[in-house]
């Protein structure tokens, strides 16, 4: 039986490609012949990536087969592609987040906290918020948070409290929860590189250009930001969208069988948390001796096979790990070449002249809105950063942002804009479809929190990263 196969997803990819490639003769003089062929190409591919005619591993695949016989690439050269420490880092810390969700801790970590903390509703919503926030540093899948850990647990505990959708009763306890887990898991997502895959793909593209972001230089110029949106999404949230509960003493009880039912902590949770404990070191001050981030997520993933928290069962079923090493690598190859080539230098020295006189920040305050609100049109995290941040970080460096500044501010808006659309990422989509939030009170909410985002992550990020000298 043959694989389905979207044939009509193709047109647009190759006309606009062919289109291109027939411009060769009229190309700006600037540019080689070469480079303009690869440009072709890599548009046919972005646009492939949205209409989707097969999924995204195959149509780069396809795309830098084309490459390879039309000589602009070498074997050697796409084979090593494939040893892209970014894109390692990236299978590493999904192979890592199998052990959070397969041990259990993740899910217990949960139950203590609320326990804890969970005697009124906005209490409720801060431990999980706290929770989430923990589990983002090591787990850069949100949809993986989202619908591994935290969902099953908020849904479960909304009901005890008789909160159910399919009884009419979601506004009392559910709703609430589960528009702030959502809107924490955006925040948690932008606070960390490892948060979301996006951010590691955003560093790729980024790397392709000359910049360079270590984890805790991200940490350094996201904890700021992030701690000011962590305190204000639970209260805020509780004020523009309030639970009909206001308190939960039920949940200390709940949170206590549940921990009871669990047992005592087992070997394989020791284990992880140890693991968790030593990435989170030497992500942070592993550089300092030659430890890089993808090395330590290679040290993790060995230490938790050791010890049999993972398999390579569960590795082989992290899907998305492996697609995610094959087209991210190619795409990246593809940036790399074309800067290589000449072609991103040139659009940055053009664009940057027509630029000449704007102060730097009123351009990335621009381009970060613009890259923001284009998400509205974009049902793919990585479609849309693949698609245009390396056009976004070329007319940033030509018109004189810092590489730092245009590689972290434009990385920070790659994981913000979720907070647009009920499709603007896995969590969306599936939360959305919940029953606990109607569809016009998250097209309301997520309007207003996204202004609430840009104003804290653009103005209060440009502020803070002026603070710590990153400008």
């Amino acid at each position: 039986m043959l694989a389905k196969v979207n044939y009509k997803g193709f047109i647009l990819p190759l006309v606009l490609g062919i289109l291109i490639w027939l411009c060769t003769p009229i190309r700006p003089g600037a540019i080689s012949v070469e480079a303009w062929y690869l440009f072709a190409i890599f548009v046919a591919t972005i646009v492939a990536c949205i209409t989707k005619p097969l999924p995204m591993t195959a149509t780069t695949l396809i795309a830098v087969t084309i490459g390879l016989v039309f000589k602009i690439f070498q074997t050697k050269e796409v084979t090593a592609a494939f040893g892209n420490t970014t894109a390692w880092l990236v299978a590493m810390c999904l192979f890592m987040s199998a052990g959070f969700i397969n041990s259990g801790l993740g899910k217990r970590i949960a139950y203590i906290f609320v326990k804890a903390f969970g005697k009124k509703t906005l209490g409720l919503a801060y431990s999980l918020s706290v929770v989430e926030t923990l589990m983002a540093i090591a787990i850069p899948s949100n949809i993986a948070r989202v619908n591994g850990i935290m969902y099953p647990i908020i849904n479960s505990l909304s009901n005890e409290m008789g909160s159910d959708p399919k009884k009419g009763t979601e506004r009392k306890l559910g709703s609430y929860l589960v528009f702030n887990e959502y809107q924490v898991n955006i925040v948690t997502s932008t606070m960390f590189l490892t948060g979301l895959a996006g951010n590691m793909v955003a560093l790729g593209i980024a790397n392709a250009q000359g910049i360079t972001i270590s984890w805790l230089q991200w940490f350094m110029a996201a904890i700021v930001p992030g701690l000011i949106s962590l305190i204000l999404v639970p209260f805020l949230l509780f004020k523009l969208y309030p639970p009909e509960v206001k308190e939960t003493p039920h949940a200390n009880g709940w949170a206590t069988k549940k921990l009871d039912e669990m047992g005592k902590m087992s070997v394989s949770e020791k284990i992880m948390s140890g693991v968790f404990v030593i990435a989170l070191l030497l992500w942070l001050v592993g550089a300092k001796f030659g430890i890089d981030a993808t090395m330590v997520g290679f040290i993790a993933v060995s230490i938790l096979l050791v010890t049999g928290v993972i398999s390579v069962k569960d590795m082989m079923a992290q899907k998305g790990a492996w697609n995610l090493l094959i087209w991210l690598s190619i795409i990246m190859l593809m940036s790399a070449k074309l800067t290589t080539l000449g072609f991103f230098p040139w659009f940055s020295k053009t664009l940057g002249s027509m630029l000449h006189g704007v102060n730097w920040v009123w351009v990335l305050v621009i381009l970060f809105l613009a890259y923001f609100y284009l998400h509205y049109i974009f049902p793919s995290i990585t479609t849309q950063i693949s698609a245009l941040l390396a056009g976004f970080l070329s007319i940033a460096l030509g018109a004189g942002v810092p590489k730092l500044m245009a590689g972290l501010m434009l990385g920070f808006a790659g994981s913000i804009f979720c907070s647009t659309t009920p499709y603007s990422a896995g969590p969306a989509a599936m939360l959305s479809t919940t029953g606990y939030v109607k569809s016009k009170d998250w097209w309301r909410l997520s309007a207003i929190f996204g202004v609430i985002y840009n104003i804290i992550w653009l103005g209060g990020g440009l502020l803070w990263t002026k603070v710590i000298g990153y400008w």
